[in-house]
C-alpha cells in the first residue's frame, strides 16, 4: 500500500472515529472511548484494527507493518479528538466568558480582563462563549481563527519537542535497558491473523461483552436490569473512624474490570502489587490523619475558590505532594542511569538535540507571552517534562494504563510559596489557569504513544522514518 493511501486511510478512520466518540460522549452521555485512565484508546482503536485484521485474512491487501503504522497514528489522533485532549480543551476557552462567570460583580471577572486576546476567542459575554454553550447560531470562526492558530502552534512544538525527547532516550530505554512495553501486547496481537483464529480469544471476549452488554443496555434503557461489577467501601464505612477511610473525594472502591484485570496481567507483578499494596496504604493514612485530628480543610488554591479535594496542596495527608515526590525521583533516576548515554547523545544525533532545544526555547517563549514570568515560565517547562519523562517510564517499563499526566504545574509553586492575591500577579493565575491542559489531558502522554509507535515499528519491521 501507499503512503498515499495508508494517510488517507489513517485521516479517514480518525474524522470517522472523531464523530462517533463525540456521539457516543456527548451527545447520548455514554462511556470515555478515548479518554479516561484505563487506556481506552487502545481499545478504541482495537475496533478498527480488527476490522483491518479480518479484511487482511480475507484479501491480505494490508500487511502486519502498515496495519502498525496505522495503529501508531490512531493511537494518538483517536484519544486527541475526545474526552482525551478536545472535551477538556475547547470548553476551557469560552467556560470563564459565559453565564456568571463573565459577571462584573463575579470574583474572576478580574481575572477575565487581562486575559490575552490572542489565546481566545473574546472576552466576557462574546458570542463566540454564548454560541459555544447556547447554539441556535453559526459559529463565528473569525473570533475562533487566532486563539486556535496560536493554541495549534503551541502543541505542534510539543507535539515535536515530545518526539525529540522520544529519540533522545530511545537508545537507551529500547536497547540498553531494553524497557519491557508491557501494553504493547494487545495490539501486537491484534496485528497478528493468528489471534483471530484462536478460539480462546473469542471465549475471552464473552464475559465483557456480557457485562458491559447489559450495562450499557440499562444505561440507555433503565427497565434493563444491571449487574453490578464495584463494591464501594463507603456504604459500609459509616462509622468514626472507620468512613475516613472512604470519602468522597477518594473513593475505597473493589471493582470487577476485565479491562483492568487484562492489564494487571500484562504488566509485571512488582508493579501490579506494589499499585494495590500503596492504594491500602493511602487508606490506611486517611485513618491515621483523622485519628489524630487532621482530616479538616485547612486552605484553597485561590481564597474564595478553593477546593476539598484531597489532592490539593494545602491539605493534608498531601497526596498529590507524595505522587509528585516520586515521579520526580524516577525522572531524575532515569537521566542519571541514562547520564553517559546522553552525553554522546549531542554527536550521534544532532539534529534531535537542536530540534529539542528550539522546541523547548519556542514553548518557553510562548508560556511567557501568556502572562507568565519567564523564570517561573521555564520553570513550569521544566517540571512538565520531568513529570512527563515519569510517566512514560511508567507506562512504557511498568504497563501502567496512564494517559494523562493529570498534574497542574501550578500546584508545585503554590506548595513552595504559598497562595492568594499577594503571592503571584493575576497574569500568573492567568496563566496556571489556562496551562492546566497540560495537566487534564493526554499531551502529556504523547511521548509515551510515540515510544511504543517506535516500537511497534521495530517488532514489525516497519522503517522509523515511516
Amino acid at each position: 500500500m501507499s503512503t498515499f493511501r495508508l494517510v488517507f486511510l489513517i485521516t479517514g478512520i480518525t474524522c470517522l472515529s472523531a464523530w462517533l466518540v463525540q456521539r457516543v460522549e456527548l451527545v447520548y452521555g455514554g462511556p470515555y472511548l478515548a479518554g479516561s485512565t484505563t487506556s481506552p484508546e487502545q481499545i478504541f482503536v482495537a475496533i478498527p484494527l480488527a476490522v483491518l485484521a479480518l479484511a487482511a485474512l480475507a484479501g491480505r491487501w494490508m500487511d502486519r507493518g502498515e496495519r502498525a503504522v496505522l495503529y501508531a497514528a490512531l493511537v494518538i489522533g483517536v484519544s486527541a479528538t475526545a474526552s482525551g485532549f478536545m472535551h477538556r480543551f475547547l470548553p476551557g476557552l469560552v467556560t470563564g466568558f459565559y453565564g456568571g462567570f463573565a459577571s462584573p460583580t463575579g470574583s474572576y471577572y478580574r481575572f477575565l480582563k487581562i486575559v490575552p486576546e490572542w489565546m481566545v476567542p473574546g472576552g466576557p459575554g462574546a458570542q463566540a462563549a454564548v454560541g459555544a454553550f447556547e447554539g441556535g447560531s453559526a459559529v463565528p470562526w473569525q473570533d475562533w481563527l487566532v486563539p486556535l492558530t496560536c493554541w495549534s502552534l503551541f502543541f505542534l512544538m510539543l507535539f515535536f519537542t515530545s518526539l525529540c525527547l522520544v529519540w533522545i532516550f530511545r537508545r537507551r530505554w529500547m536497547e540498553t535497558e531494553r524497557l519491557g512495553f508491557p501494553l504493547l501486547e494487545m495490539p501486537l496481537g491484534l496485528l497478528s491473523d493468528q489471534l483471530y483464529r484462536n478460539r480462546a480469544f473469542w471465549w475471552g471476549m464473552v464475559v465483557p461483552l456480557v457485562l458491559f452488554g447489559i450495562n450499557g443496555l440499562h444505561h440507555y434503557f433503565p427497565a434493563v436490569g444491571q449487574i453490578e461489577p464495584s463494591l464501594a467501601f463507603a456504604n459500609f464505612l459509616l462509622e468514626d473512624p472507620w468512613k475516613a477511610m472512604a470519602p468522597a473525594e477518594t473513593p475505597f472502591v473493589f471493582e470487577f474490570s476485565p479491562l483492568l484485570i487484562g492489564v494487571a496481567y500484562l504488566a509485571p507483578v512488582e508493579i501490579s502489587f506494589s499499585t494495590w499494596f500503596f492504594f491500602l496504604i493511602s487508606r490506611l493514612q486517611l485513618l491515621i490523619t483523622h485519628m489524630i485530628g487532621r482530616m479538616e480543610y485547612t486552605g484553597e488554591f485561590i481564597p474564595g475558590h478553593g477546593s476539598p479535594w484531597l489532592d490539593w496542596p494545602s491539605h493534608f495527608p498531601f497526596f498529590m505532594a507524595q505522587a509528585r515526590g516520586g515521579l520526580f525521583f524516577l525522572a531524575l533516576f532515569s537521566l542519571w542511569s541514562a547520564r553517559r548515554s546522553l552525553k554522546g547523545m549531542f554527536s550521534l544525533r544532532r539534529k534531535v538535540v537542536w530540534g529539542f532545544l528550539a522546541g523547548c526555547t519556542g514553548l518557553w517563549v510562548w508560556i511567557t507571552a501568556a502572562g507568565m514570568p519567564p523564570l517561573m515560565s521555564a520553570l513550569t517547562l521544566l517540571f512538565f517534562l520531568l513529570l512527563t519523562l515519569a510517566f512514560v517510564r511508567l507506562r512504557i517499563d511498568g504497563g501502567l494504563p496512564v494517559t494523562t499526566v493529570h498534574q497542574i504545574i501550578g500546584y508545585l509553586f503554590c506548595v513552595a510559596l504559598g497562595s492568594g492575591p499577594g503571592v503571584f500577579a493575576d497574569q500568573t493565575y492567568v496563566a496556571f489557569g489556562f496551562l492546566s491542559v497540560l495537566g487534564f489531558t493526554i499531551v502529556g502522554i504523547w511521548p509515551a504513544m510515540q515510544f511504543e509507535g517506535l516500537k511497534l515499528a521495530e517488532v514489525c519491521g516497519v522503517s522509523n522514518r515511516r
